[in-house]
């Protein structure tokens, strides 16, 4: 009875081991898993990574990392310089943000795009040096509802990758804001 419960524990072990090695083969399978390390992580990043290791899954996440871990640029955030930025705005008003950024890495920044991450609404950056800033000021759309309104901004690279610390603003949007008008007597620079 003892070798039976052996002979069962072995033949479980082994399919487990044989189940937990199979890979598929499928290109397709293998870039869209890929594909899901990151965010942003185009089809042709993914083919590029894959194919370079020979179809393997493991080595191509272990190279991609290796590579763009040391590639990718970096952002500071500096200061808040939206007008009125301590106001309150009203529902349905257009409004703008602005924001001190400095590239405090080591590369230029070409293509580099500021995104909404729940808009999706993109703003291309100037290509910047090293150590230079730059203000970015983006034009937003408050809700038609009252309460606190939240956006969040990532930097992105030309090919996607995400950088630099994500910028949160927060603005109460009420019946008696006063931002709309403070911002009408003050020009703004844009990205």
């Amino acid at each position: 009875m003892e070798e039976d419960n052996q002979m069962d524990n072995e033949m479980d072990t082994n399919f487990l081991n044989q189940f937990s090695s199979m890979v598929t083969t499928d290109k397709d399978d293998l870039i869209k898993q890929f594909q899901t390390i990151g965010e942003n992580l185009n089809y042709s990043t993914a083919t590029f990574f894959l194919d370079m290791s020979n179809w393997n899954l493991q080595t191509a996440v272990g190279c991609y990392f290796d590579f763009m871990v040391s590639r990718l640029p970096s952002m500071k955030f500096l200061n808040d310089l939206t007008v009125g930025k301590d106001e309150k705005v009203t529902p349905n008003t257009a409004f703008k943000l602005s924001w001190l950024l400095q590239n405090d890495g080591e590369s230029v920044w070409h293509g580099t795009y500021l995104r909404n991450e729940t808009e999706d609404r993109k703003y291309y950056l100037p290509s910047l040096s090293p150590n230079d800033t730059t203000v970015v000021t983006v034009d937003l759309l408050s809700p038609p509802t009252t309460g606190p309104f939240v956006s969040k901004w990532s930097l992105y690279t030309a090919t996607g990758s995400q950088f630099g610390e994500t910028i949160t603003s927060a603005i109460d949007v009420c019946e008696a804001g006063t931002l709309a008008i403070t911002q009408q007597d003050e020009p703004h620079a844009r990205a």
